[in-house]
C-alpha cells in the first residue's frame, strides 16, 4: 500500500511532458513576403457616432497604437453604411437597431472636425487610415449616390491627408442587415466609378480595397460568390480583395473554443477556398483579411479581451502568412478599442493581446519561412526571418513563434540546430503566460508585463537557451523563439 501510494504520489509531481519533433530546412526559399503592415487594426465606424468618448486625442492612447506601427487602421464596419459627411457639423437621426445582431443602424453625420480628430491620430501613431465610404447612399434607379463620398473626398484632399478607401461593409449581407440589396455586379460599377473620383483627386496613388465580404467558408459560399462576381465585373481598380472572418459567435462562445484544435483549423480552410474564387474569376489579387477577430457580435465577455483570446490571435497571425497560394498580405484586427474583442481597454489598460502583438512586431518579418503543417496538434509553431532592428551585430536569425495549448508541458526538439556549431547558436527564449485563462494580466517569462510609467515598452528579458537545453512550452502557453545563429540564405535576400 505505501509502495502505491508513494507511485501514485510521485505521478502528480512529475506531469506529463510530451516531445514535439519540429524538422527546419535552413536551406529553403522564402515562401512569400507578406506586407510590413500585415498585423493591422480597425476602429469602428461606430465609434464616431460619439467623437467626444473616443480618446484619439490622448497621449496614452496615441502611444499604444504607435507601438503597433507600422500598420493600417481601417476606419470602417456596419456604422460605414450609416454614415454621411458634413464639413460643419455632426447629428444623428432616431437611433435603430439591427434585428441581427442590435447594432446601431441609425444614420448619422461627422464634422470636418471629426475626421480631422481621427487623421491626426493615425499621423502622430504612425500608422495609415483606411477610410470605409457609405455604398448605401443610392439613387432613385439604384446606382450609387457618390456626392456626398466625392466631399468627403475633396475635404481630406484640402486637408492633405494622405488616406486609402473602401466602399461599403460586408455587402452580401445587406438584405439581412438593411432590408437594402446591392449586387456584386453594381457594386463593381460603384467601386469603377470611385477609382475614377479618388484619380481626379489627386489620389491617385491610394490603394483601393474591396469587397469586404463576409460568410467566407459556408456551404453556400455566398461570400466567396459575391467575392468572385464582383472581381469579374470590377475594371481591376481593386488593390486586394478583402473579406472577414471570425471563429465564434460572441454570445455563445465558451472557454474551450479558444483552445481546441479544431477551431483553429477553420481558418487554413476558409483561406484556401477563397483563393479558388479569386482564380476563377481570372484576377491575380492577393487577399487581405480586413476585418476579424475569435468571435462576431463585438467580442465574447471575459474572453475575447482575455489571456486566451490570444491563442487564436497569434495562431492567425501565423496561419494567415503562410496558407495559400496566393495567402494574405495583411490582417487587420478587430478592434484596437471599443467592445469586448479590443487590444485597449476602455481605461487605456492594454490587453493582453495587445502585447502578444507588440511581440510580434518586435520578432517577427514580412519574410514568412515554411514550417510542417500544424492539422490538429496543440502545439502550433510558424516561422519567419527575424526583423533586422532584433539582431545582435546583426548576427543572421530566425524567429520560430507560436502556442501550446495543451494542459501538459511539451519540449520542441529541432534536430538540425544540433548540427550548427553550439557556440555560436544561442535561443532567446519568450514565454508567454497567465495564471489562468481568463486573466487580464499577462506574464513573459514568469513576469507580469506592464508599461513604464513614461508609456514606454519594459525589457523583454530572455531566457537564453543553448542548442543542447530542452526548449519547454509550459501548458497553455505562447512562445516566441529567436534563434541567433541560424543562417537561412533566403532571409538574406
Amino acid at each position: 500500500m505505501l509502495l502505491i501510494l508513494s507511485l501514485w504520489s510521485f505521478s502528480i509531481q512529475t506531469p506529463t511532458i510530451r516531445i514535439h519533433v519540429l524538422h527546419f530546412d535552413k536551406w529553403q526559399p522564402l515562401l512569400r513576403t507578406i506586407s510590413d503592415k500585415f498585423l493591422s487594426f480597425g476602429l469602428d465606424t461606430g465609434l464616431l457616432r460619439k467623437m467626444n468618448e473616443l480618446p484619439v486625442g490622448q497621449e496614452k492612447f496615441i502611444n499604444l497604437a504607435r507601438h503597433l506601427s507600422p500598420a493600417y487602421v481601417r476606419v470602417g464596419g456596419t456604422a460605414a453604411d450609416c454614415l454621411t459627411f458634413d464639413q460643419n457639423q455632426q447629428k444623428s437621426s432616431e437611433k435603430i437597431l439591427s434585428p441581427v445582431d442590435g447594432q446601431n443602424i441609425s444614420n448619422f453625420t461627422i464634422s470636418g472636425a471629426d475626421l480631422l480628430a481621427i487623421y491626426d491620430f493615425t499621423v502622430k501613431a504612425e500608422l495609415r487610415m483606411i477610410f470605409d465610404l457609405n455604398v448605401l447612399l443610392r439613387n432613385s434607379d439604384g446606382s450609387w449616390n457618390d456626392t456626398n463620398a466625392r466631399e468627403i473626398i475633396a475635404f481630406a484632399k484640402n486637408q492633405d491627408m494622405e488616406l486609402d478607401w473602401q466602399l461599403g461593409n460586408e455587402p452580401n449581407s445587406f438584405k439581412h442587415v438593411f432590408d437594402v440589396a446591392v449586387s456584386a455586379i453594381e457594386l463593381a460599377k460603384d467601386y469603377d466609378r470611385l477609382r475614377q473620383l479618388l484619380n481626379e483627386a489627386g489620389y491617385i496613388e491610394s490603394i483601393l480595397v474591396g469587397p469586404e465580404v463576409n460568410h467566407v467558408g459556408e456551404a453556400s459560399n455566398v461570400g466567396e460568390k459575391y467575392a468572385e462576381t464582383f472581381l469579374r465585373n470590377q475594371r481591376s481598380t481593386v488593390d486586394y480583395v478583402t473579406w472577414h472572418q471570425y471563429y465564434l459567435n460572441g454570445r455563445e462562445a465558451k472557454v474551450k473554443d479558444f483552445v481546441t484544435p479544431l477551431i483553429f483549423n477553420w481558418l487554413p480552410g476558409q483561406i484556401k477556398g477563397m483563393e479558388e474564387f479569386v482564380v476563377a474569376s481570372g484576377k491575380s489579387i492577393a487577399m487581405w483579411l480586413s476585418e476579424t477577430s475569435t468571435a462576431f457580435g463585438g467580442g465574447a465577455p471575459e474572453l475575447s479581451d482575455r489571456f486566451v483570446a490570444g491563442f487564436l490571435w497569434l495562431d492567425k497571425l501565423g496561419c494567415g502568412a503562410s496558407t495559400g497560394n496566393i495567402g494574405l498580405n495583411v490582417i487587420t484586427r478587430q478592434s484596437l478599442f471599443g467592445g469586448n474583442y479590443a487590444m485597449v481597454s476602455p481605461d487605456l489598460a492594454p490587453n493582453p493581446d495587445w502585447w502578444v502583438s507588440v511581440f510580434y512586431k518586435q520578432f517577427v518579418s514580412e519574410k514568412v519561412l515554411k514550417l510542417p503543417p500544424n492539422d490538429l496538434s496543440h502545439v502550433r509553431l510558424y516561422a519567419h526571418c527575424t526583423p533586422r532592428r532584433a539582431l545582435i551585430a546583426r548576427v543572421p536569425a530566425v524567429t520560430i513563434y507560436g502556442m501550446n495549448i495543451d494542459r501538459n508541458a511539451v519540449r520542441v526538439d529541432i534536430p538540425e540546430l544540433f548540427v550548427q556549431p553550439s557556440k555560436l547558436v544561442k535561443i532567446f527564449f519568450y514565454s508567454l503566460t497567465a495564471d489562468y485563462l481568463q486573466s487580464s494580466e499577462i506574464k513573459v517569462n514568469g513576469e507580469v508585463l506592464k508599461l513604464r510609467p513614461n508609456g514606454d515598452l519594459p525589457p523583454f528579458r530572455p531566457r537564453i537557451l543553448d542548442p543542447t537545453d530542452p526548449i519547454i512550452l509550459p501548458p497553455y502557453s505562447m512562445a516566441f523563439m529567436v534563434i541567433h545563429g541560424l543562417e537561412v540564405p533566403a532571409c538574406s535576400v
